[in-house]
This record gives C-alpha cells, structure tokens and sequence, in this order.
C-alpha cells in the first residue's frame, strides 16, 4: 500500500515500468499538485493566431488553473493575459470571444488595455496616495512562444525553453499548415465542445491509442472490415478488421514515435491514393501544385501522419484534420474543444468537406467520439475500486527502437503511453 501523503518519492512510485497506479486518475489532491507543477510549468497550447486576426481581437480559456485572455494588442503583438481583476479577482472577460478596445471588469469597473495594463480606476478620489495605477496591470503568462501560428505559454518563469519544448514537432504542425496552398491555416469554422465524467489523461492516452479502434469503433466498420472515408475525395477508408474479427495486417502495421516531453505520434495507414478524387479534392489538388508544385504537392498529400500529441494538452489529427485541445477540469472531469481546421487557399466546398467529416467523427453526438467518451466514463468508474490498484501499459515493453532521439514501436502497443508518464513523473517530481 502507497502512503497517502504525497512526497516526491511517492510520486516516483506511482509509475513502475509497464503500468500506472490508479491514483493518478481518481485522487484529487493528484489532480491539484498537476495543476501546479505540469499545467503550471509545462508549455501549453492557448490558441491559434488565425483567432485574434485585428488588434481587440480576443478568446478566453483555462490553463490549467489559470483563466487566461488570448489576444492581439494595438502593435500587432500577441499578448497572453491573466482573466483575473487585480481589484478584487473577477474574471474581467467572459464572453468567449469578441473585440474590445479595453477590457472592463464588471465589478467596480476597472479598465485595462489590450496589453494588460491598467486605464481607469473609477471614483479615484477613494484611492490613497500612494496608490499608482502602474502596479495594478493585468499579470501576463510568463513565457510565450509562437510557431506557425500556434500559440503556447508557460506560467513558469522558467525551465525548457519553448524551442527545446517544441523542436521535436515542428515537423508535425509543418504537415499540417503545409496542406494549405497559402502556406496559413485558421480555426474560423466553429467549434466542438463537450465534457466527459473522467481524468484527463484518460484523453491525451487515447489520442495515439491504435489498439482500441477495431473494438471502440467497430460500428464504424463496414462488413469487409474497412472504415468508412474520413477525408475528401477517398471512397473508403482503413481496412482495420479481418477476417474472423481479427485485426487487419494493414492496421497492425501501423507505428507510433516518441521524441520525449511526452510528445508523440503514429504513422498513417496505407490509402489508395491513387485513386483519391472529387470535384473539390481535385480542385484543391490544383491549388496546392500552383503554389508548391506538383512534386512538393504530391509530397504534401502523401499521408505520413495519423495522430500528433503535443504534451500534455493539444493533438493534430492528420487524417479528417482538427486540432484538439483537452482541458482539465476536475480529477474526473475533462472538457476538449475540437476545432476544425480551415486550409487557407483551399476551395470552399474542400474545406466544407473537411468540416462535414469532421461533424461525422468528432462531434458530441458523431460515430467516433462518443464511442471513446463512453470508454473514458467506464473507465472512470471502474478505477474507484480498490481491490486492482494498478493499470497495465506493459503493451511491447522492451521492444522499442530507438534512434537519433527517436523511439518507434508498432502504434497497437502502448509505448507513447509509457512516454506520457515518463514526462508526467517528470513534471511532478521536480521540485
């Protein structure tokens, strides 16, 4: 029995090679010591540029325990701000989006500017004088770092700088971003939102989790065992069961990578390309060989990646794209948000395909997504029991490859798992 009282080298107990103690899913004072050393040191995903186009634009979410305002200041400059009045601590913004040319906290009404700092203090003449309106200025994320277009803050003063944290994926959002003919994507067509009754972690696992589709999804199989098309222009998708209900060679085929920092991904599974067209896939194919060329274009749209996780709270789906950020809530209460992903450049019918798709697969009530929301809430469940303290991840343990700082393992096994909590044991054992 592991003692209750949280001291690093309990921490460091609750991850043994191959499997997790089920603490980390189900105790609250767990969940709040990773609100403070993992979402409040790690870099983490705010937003997308394409959000805050204008000076004024903003949107709102949490970090972690942090309610933070994204927006672009007067000079152009991104700006990550505290949501909290530096009066009396109201969030100074609710709405989930909009511009304003201040913010106004709805108390006591005091202002602040775009970059923070403080404008007005109404009835002034009941402010002592040594009271000087500099030392109230929204605080701002310590850190912030910006690649393509995609926004990341550190709450930490310091540690791994934002080039050590994101140079292992820039590859994997340069896949993304380079699919639009104009070289920029934009999250401007809407978003999924929901909650689920379970741990967080339960999500960022499942987000390179090959192992469970032949069985989460089967209702998303056709009877020859092949998925239904998740992208423009394909008649059909993955071939993921065979014969018997085995799992296709195809699917098992499929590999997962680990860089470190608890990032990762999995590889494509093979589509017949060839054979990918439509009005607007065709359309859009000519777009992307008339700024790239045809050989860089082909290059582009020959898939290489399924799923990227970029730790410990934003995913790249490859296939029917989104981006997909996961919010902690409570230790068994998660929201994501799901947005889709606009090519900039693109024909709009393609990317209204890309968005009807993704209706399909990742929505709150779609095919794909609530299987797997109803396996995190079982999941949850289950884990209240105390009689099985441990949860197995020993799936091709010692079977790694590792070369040039990366390891690579078949995506069925649970590797990218094991690296997940290698970087969690990480966070949360430094002090």
């Amino acid at each position: 029995m592991l003692d209750s009282v949280l001291t690093t080298n309990n921490l460091s107990q609750l991850i043994e090679p191959g499997r997790v103690h089920r603490r980390v899913y189900t105790d609250p004072a767990i969940f709040d010591l990773e609100m403070e050393r993992l979402f409040g040191r790690a870099w983490l995903f705010v937003g997308h540029e394409s959000q805050i186009k204008k000076p004024g634009d903003f949107i709102t979410t949490e970090l972690g325990k942090y309610p933070v305002i994204l927006t672009r200041h007067t000079d152009n400059s991104v700006r990550v701000l505290i949501n909290r009045c530096t009066h009396r601590g109201p969030k100074v913004v609710n709405e989930k989006c909009g511009n304003r040319r201040q913010f106004t906290c709805l108390y006591h009404g005091w202002a602040f500017g775009t970059d923070g700092k403080l404008l007005r203090v109404p009835v002034p003449e009941g402010c002592s004088p040594a009271f000087h309106t500099d030392k109230f200025d929204l605080a701002g994320a310590p850190r912030v770092g910006i690649y393509r277009g995609f926004v990341f803050a550190s709450m930490a003063q310091s540690g791994a700088s934002f080039e050590e944290h994101i140079a292992p994926m820039k590859g994997n959002i340069d896949d993304l971003v380079d699919r639009a003919p104009e070289g920029e994507i934009a999250f401007d067509a809407g978003m999924h939102r929901y909650i689920y009754r379970g741990n967080w972690k339960l999500q960022v696992e499942n987000v390179l989790d090959s192992y469970h589709v032949p069985f989460s999804h089967a209702s998303t199989v056709s009877r020859d065992g092949v998925q239904f098309a998740r992208r423009e222009g394909d008649e059909k998708g993955t071939k993921v069961v065979a014969e018997g209900g085995r799992t296709a060679d195809e699917w098992k085929k499929r590999r997962s990578f680990t860089v470190g920092r608890g990032h990762g991904w999995t590889s494509n599974t093979a589509l017949d390309d060839g054979k990918r067209a439509s009005p607007a896939f065709n359309r859009y194919k000519e777009a992307l060989a008339a700024k790239v060329g045809a050989e860089r274009a082909q290059q582009i749209l020959t898939p290489r990646l399924h799923n990227t996780l970029i730790y410990p709270n934003v995913s790249i789906m490859g296939l029917n794209i989104h981006v997909r950020v996961i919010k902690p809530l409570a230790v068994d209460l998660t929201e994501v948000n799901i947005y889709p992903v606009r090519l900039v450049g693109a024909p709009d019918k393609m990317n209204f395909g890309n968005i009807r798709l993704l209706n399909v697969t990742h929505a709150a009530a779609s095919f794909v997504q609530t299987d797997d929301l109803e396996s995190f809430t079982r999941a949850q469940i289950g884990l209240q029991s105390d009689l099985t303290d441990w949860v197995d991840i020993s799936r091709g343990l010692g079977a790694e490859k590792t070369a040039d700082g990366v390891s690579s393992e078949f995506a069925t096994h649970e590797m990218v798992v094991r690296a997940q909590y290698q970087a969690w044991r990480d966070y949360m054992c430094a002090v």
